[in-house]
């Protein structure tokens, strides 16, 4: 572990000489072009018959641009609008988007729905590149994805192998964790279990681990972390984190072994990495622009 966090510290202070000039898309903005200056595009998209809220944010100059789409967790109270900025400033467009049922999206919140709308969001950056709008390049999409929707970045990996990069921010096996959780007696009905979470529409924590288990050929990660064989993939954990603990994305990192070029960071914070916010914008900008733009 020690070793894990001097080299990660290492990488920060390194992190800049991936972009020419010395320029750095965490603290510094671009000088903007002025025929293609940087800008935001509200969206509302259809996801299996509902409207899905969320928005684009277009990178600095013509393109096109390699691409981002940002995958929330539970409920998505943490939304990593700095890293998608720090992005951008790298010369990503990144999209965020609410699943059905979450945050005023149309329709109901489900396990499922999440998966589905993640595929649902990168179908529709590839169309909206075809069609040269946004200054997409369709060959460069990528996913981020954070607790939940590591979980989420990780299945549409898997299921998706044309995505340049996915990168997992405390990732959470939820099939294996919604198991330990039952297996120590976690209570199904309680009141406290089946309140709805704010933000969701008419969905609790205990719909959440009963459905978790009801799909292990799909759900248990472990067993398919061999389709990133070969392809880019960046996990980073936090040495506090008590939501998902480093111990619990530990046997992801270990079956991920195959992936190249593969990192897993550590980093010493919490779940949502709260006291190392400029650390970790520094090292997925630095990695992303390493091997996210090809």
């Amino acid at each position: 572990m020690r070793k894990i966090l001097i080299w990660a510290t290492a990488l920060l202070f390194s992190a800049n000489n991936t972009f020419a000039g010395g320029y750095d898309p965490v603290t510094q903005d671009p000088v903007a072009n002025p025929d293609a200056p940087p800008y935001m595009a509200e969206l509302q998209f259809p996801s299996h018959g509902d409207n899905v809220n969320g928005h684009l944010y277009v990178a600095n100059g013509k393109g096109p641009h390699p691409t981002v789409v940002f995958l929330h967790g539970f409920p998505g109270n943490e939304r990593d609008i700095d890293l998608m900025q720090a992005l951008r400033r790298a010369g990503f467009n990144t999209l965020f988007f609410h699943y059905r049922g979450a945050w005023g999206s149309d329709g109901d919140y489900s396990l499922v729905h999440v998966l589905e709308d993640a595929g649902t969001a990168i179908t529709l950056v590839r169309r909206l590149g075809n069609e040269a709008k946004h200054r997409i390049d369709p060959a460069r999409i990528s996913v981020i994805g954070h607790s939940l929707g590591g979980f989420n970045a990780l299945v549409a990996g898997i299921e998706d192998d044309a995505l340049t990069c996915v990168v997992a921010l405390a990732p959470a096996d939820v099939y294996v964790l919604a198991n330990a959780l039952l297996d120590n007696g976690f209570d199904l009905k309680s009141d406290v279990n089946t309140r709805p979470v704010p933000g969701l529409k008419n969905y609790s924590f205990a719909d959440l681990i009963g459905e978790a288990v009801t799909n292990k050929a799909r759900y248990s990660l472990v067993p398919r972390m061999s389709a990133f064989d070969g392809r880019p993939l960046l996990i980073v954990s936090g040495t506090e984190d008590v939501q998902v603990k480093l111990e619990e994305q530990l046997p992801l990192v270990k079956a991920a072994g195959g992936a190249k070029p593969f990192q897993h960071i550590v980093l010493n914070s919490d779940h949502s990495f709260s006291g190392v916010r400029i650390a970790l914008m520094r090292h997925i900008t630095r990695w992303m622009g390493e091997n996210c733009r090809q």
